[in-house]
């Protein structure tokens, strides 16, 4: 089904999300556990004149950089670790001095879950290949998000 087609709520819920990476380097597998649900009354009206959200969670991961793993695993509905906008998924916080941010752009979605592509966002970071100053693209591939996994 195509992504537009589905009322965003219908996606609350726990999903496994497995993201590969295929630029700059390929074969990087990044998995956690995906909670998205609805914001309740006082967090929507707060949101009021703010971007617009679908849907709020966080992402728990195993292994990775601690600081990431701290800001997509937010709680705090004001500074969610993953907000839902139609048919775009953002890990990560907007606004923030380091800045990255994944977008994962949903392509399909099956009552066992969704898919599509992702790209990261470093926000003013350049990365350089080490010992030189050629300049990598951004981090991008592939991922899935299986409904109730695990």
């Amino acid at each position: 089904m195509h992504p537009i087609a589905l009322h965003p709520a219908l996606l609350a819920g726990d999903y496994e999300l497995i993201q590969v990476q295929s630029q700059p380097t390929s074969g990087v597998v990044i998995s956690g556990r995906l909670h998205l649900e609805a914001m309740d009354s006082v967090t929507r009206a707060g949101a009021l004149g703010g971007a617009v959200r679908d849907l709020i969670g966080w992402l728990d991961l195993t292994g990775g950089d601690p600081r990431w793993r701290a800001i997509v695993g937010s709680h705090d509905p004001e500074r969610p670790g993953a907000v839902l906008t139609g048919q775009h998924l953002s890990l990560g916080q907007a606004g923030r001095p380091d800045g990255q941010i994944e977008i994962l752009s949903i392509t399909a979605v099956a009552p066992e879950g969704f898919w599509g592509w992702w790209r990261a966002d470093p926000g003013l970071a350049v990365r350089t290949e080490p010992g030189t100053d050629r300049v990598l693209p951004d981090p991008a591939g592939y991922f899935c998000a299986l409904r109730g996994a695990r």
